[in-house]
Formats: structure tokens, C-alpha cells, sequence
């Protein structure tokens, strides 16, 4: 009789303790795909909310810093417009989120002292914070001849829907809700609209860069600025801000790091239940592996038996318990860490290639025990 014929009428006489050892899998592998598939949501989600600290990366004159505060003077130092374009050909550029040359100016309104910021469509991916009555910025977002308050520069200003600067009338687009931010203070118009209105043209006093890869595994947000300072002229000076790269950094090392610890717990229960589980059978059915080895039955084959029996167990196991872990992420997983949760088809083939690796290795020892029963020994216990 071939081993998997023997191995297919072992497993249907013994239904129960088949399915009992395909449950022990099943419930290391299925944390082990909760816990992936959850943790990949949350990862994801604080990335999306460390995102939101601001730009994590500011270009600006090396002789000169800047103070958005106080703005630069007539004569401080300024940037090519056109050094925000060159990042385009860094090796990871598909990484930057956003990329905002800014140009600043102090002008007198209505006896306020007005911060104005020149600015273009990409400060609508960096500030993914800024809404109007709770809802994003959308058509408010300046264009043309229009400018859009912050709040409290709103409240100061008492605008009645129209702002002078300059010279110039702009047309208010919209009010800013709270930030909590510097924000709030200022007002903001396109930037080709300011550098125009300043004799400015195509210069800026910064160039604030969003990236997505905060701490990817092969690299970070320093990795990042080392490769766009090599790509900019010696005039430009690239800071990635340390606040906020510690910040994110730490916080997203933290996550990995636990993930990896559930890993090591989910993978070390599976091996002890399927290792207890393949010696109880071995000690349970000594006198009929002794009768087996008795008649003749060769021990690599007794060996290559219990090894076969892990094997499907152990692929029985990583489908089903794909299948569980992912239900319970996606059913459970909103609730648990507060933002939607998508299936990972990825961690199917990992599944089943773990929990048969398990199985496999948890099997070997009790495997080789009994290859190596004495059948005379087995038989008087009888």
C-alpha cells in the first residue's frame, strides 16, 4: 500500500483527532494572519497620521535660513522655483507625497500685519488637514486673483469677502478651520500670483517636501534628503526635520517591532501544539506501530507516514486558517484598531508554506521515535 493511501485511511478513521490537529494549526496560523492583516491597517493608518505633522523634509538658502514667521527680507536670500522640479529625478521620487516651493510676504491689511504665502496645488497633498465646515479643501483652494484665510487671520481681518494687497484685490475663497497650527495666522494665494505681485518671479524662500516612506525597511526620510542634496545646487541646503523623523520613525519601529513579537509567540504555540499533538499519537499507538514494524514495514517508510500525515494537516491548516484569520481582521479589525482593515491575499501562500514548515519540523522528532520503536517492546506492553 503507498504511504498516502496509508496516510488517507489513517486520517479518515480518526476523524477527531485529524480535526483536532488541523485545529491547532488552524489557530497559530489564524492569529498569525489576524494579527498581520490588523497590524498592516494600523502601520498603514499611523503612517497616514504621522503624515500629518507636516513636511518632513525643508529646502532652503545654506547661507540664509528661514523664518516662515517673520519672513525673509527684501533682500534675504531666495530659491530657483525650479529646484522643487528637480527632484523629480531622484531614484525614489515616486516616495514624495508632495513637493511645495513657498514664497512668503509681509503686507499691511487693514492695520493687521498679514503673513501671505504663496503656494501651489501640491500644498493640498502636504496639508491633507486643511477643511472648510469640516469637509477638505476643494474648489476653495485658491486660483487666480483669489486668497484663503486662516482662521484667525479671518477674524482679525473682519474681511467682507474682499482683501487688498499690494495694490491688488483678491477675492476670498474660503476661511480655514482651526488647525492649531501656524496656519491660522496666515492667508494663501497662489504662488505665481505672489512672485508677480513682489517682482519675486520664479523664486521661492523654501521648498517643503511630504514623504511617504517614513521608515520603510530599506530606507528613511534621511536616505531621502541625502539623495535629493545631491541632485540641488551648493545654495540649497536639505533638512530633513528631526522632530518629526524621530517621531515618526520611532513610533512606526515600535509597531514593527511588536508585530514581530506576536510572529515569534503565534509561530512558537503552533510548534508546541503540533509537536505535542504528533507525539501523543505516537505514544498512543505504540502497540499498533509495533505490530506495523513486526510484519515488516520498513521504518523510513513509518518515518515518511507521520511526515505525510504533518504535511496535509499543515496545508489543510494554513487554508483554513487564512481563511479564519482574515474573517476575524476584517469582521473584528475596524473595532480593534479604529480604521477600516482590508484583506491580504499575499499572507495565503505564506500561510500555508508556514504552517506546513511547523507541522514538518514539529513532527520530525516524534516522527523519528517511532521509526526507531522496538517492536519487541512495543508488543509486551500489551
Amino acid at each position: 500500500m503507498r504511504t498516502i493511501d496509508f496516510v488517507a485511511k489513517e486520517l479518515g478513521r480518526r476523524r477527531a483527532k485529524s480535526i483536532a490537529g488541523v485545529l491547532f494549526i488552524l489557530l497559530g496560523i489564524s492569529i498569525f494572519v489576524a494579527a498581520h492583516t490588523i497590524n498592516k491597517a494600523l502601520y498603514d493608518n499611523a503612517k497616514e497620521q504621522l503624515l500629518r505633522f507636516g513636511a518632513n523634509i525643508i529646502i532652503q538658502p545654506r547661507d540664509e535660513p528661514f523664518n516662515p514667521y517673520s519672513a525673509s527680507p527684501v533682500d534675504g536670500a531666495l530659491l530657483p522655483e525650479v529646484y522643487a522640479e528637480r527632484l523629480r529625478n531622484i531614484r525614489h521620487s515616486g516616495m514624495l507625497v508632495a513637493v511645495s516651493p513657498k514664497l512668503y510676504e509681509r503686507f499691511e491689511v487693514e492695520n493687521v500685519n498679514l503673513l501671505v504665502a504663496g503656494v501651489t496645488e501640491a500644498e493640498r497633498n502636504a496639508k491633507r488637514w486643511w477643511m472648510i465646515n469640516r469637509k477638505l479643501v476643494t474648489s476653495e483652494f485658491p486660483e487666480g486673483n483669489q486668497i484663503l484665510l486662516g482662521h484667525y487671520a479671518a477674524a482679525h481681518l473682519g474681511s467682507n469677502g474682499q482683501i487688498k494687497l499690494g495694490g491688488e484685490i483678491f477675492t476670498v475663497s474660503g476661511i480655514l478651520d482651526e488647525t492649531g497650527s501656524a496656519d491660522d495666522l496666515m492667508a494663501f494665494v497662489p504662488l505665481h500670483v505672489l512672485q508677480n505681485l513682489t517682482g519675486k518671479r520664479r523664486l521661492v524662500n523654501i521648498i517643503e517636501v511630504s514623504t511617504s516612506c517614513i521608515a520603510c525597511s530599506e530606507m528613511n526620510i534621511y536616505n531621502i534628503a541625502d539623495e535629493i542634496d545631491r541632485v540641488l545646487p551648493d545654495d540649497a541646503k536639505v533638512i530633513p526635520v528631526k522632530r518629526i523623523a524621530e517621531a515618526q520613525i520611532g513610533t512606526l519601529t515600535k509597531i514593527e517591532d511588536f508585530i514581530r513579537i506576536v510572529y515569534i509567540v503565534v509561530l512558537c504555540l503552533g510548534g508546541f501544539l503540533m509537536m505535542n499533538y504528533m507525539s501523543s499519537s505516537v505514544s498512543e499507538r505504540r502497540h499498533e506501530i509495533g505490530i506495523l514494524l513486526a510484519i515488516g514495514m520498513d521504518a523510513n517508510k513509518m518515518y515518511r507516514f507521520f511526515v505525510l500525515k504533518a504535511l496535509i494537516l499543515g496545508i489543510v491548516g494554513g487554508l483554513a486558517g487564512y481563511g479564519l484569520g482574515t474573517l476575524i481582521s476584517v469582521v473584528a479589525g475596524p473595532q480593534l484598531a479604529d480604521t477600516p482593515v482590508s484583506p491580504i491575499l499575499g499572507l495565503l501562500p505564506y500561510s500555508v508554506l508556514i504552517s506546513t514548515a511547523l507541522c514538518i519540523i514539529a513532527t520530525i522528532f516524534p516522527a523519528r521515535k517511532a521509526a526507531q520503536l522496538d517492536p519487541v517492546e512495543a508488543l509486551r506492553e500489551v
